[in-house]
């Protein structure tokens, strides 16, 4: 059996239940593997804004109407300098006239990153505090 690459069309109502289920499972691998493969989603094209070329303060994700945005905070001292320590995830259907966080389902949507002095990360932790 060949590769099934992602089917953003499927599965529709007027397939069988099995051939639903199948379709459903063959696009969950496939954004499976895209995400591995590449970090981003085929499809989505990336701008940056904010910041500066190398550390941007907002990453967009943009694919017709929908947005994913990407709100980065740069650490500045000590083993952060120059590191993410917290980014927020949100997500507009409206071209970004207006987003929503991004949550799992306890209502986190921002990751803090936390770096020793040697600019090592040592661990990371989800919350709902931007």
């Amino acid at each position: 059996m060949s590769y099934l690459p992602f089917d953003a069309a499927a599965p529709t109502v007027v397939q069988t239940r099995q051939s639903a289920i199948d379709i459903t499972r063959s696009n969950l691998q496939a954004l499976r593997d895209i995400l591995v493969a590449s970090g981003c989603a085929h499809g989505w094209a990336m701008s940056k804004s904010g910041g500066t070329a190398d550390q941007p303060a907002i990453v967009t994700y943009a694919r017709g109407t929908e947005r994913v945005r990407v709100s980065i905070t740069w650490g500045s001292t000590g083993g952060a300098d120059g590191n993410p320590t917290k980014v927020a995830y949100h997500y507009s259907v409206n071209g970004g006239t207006h987003y929503d966080p991004l949550t799992d389902a306890d209502g986190n949507y921002v990751m803090t990153l936390t770096w020793d002095a040697e600019g090592e990360l040592t661990s990371t932790t989800w919350g709902a505090t931007p």
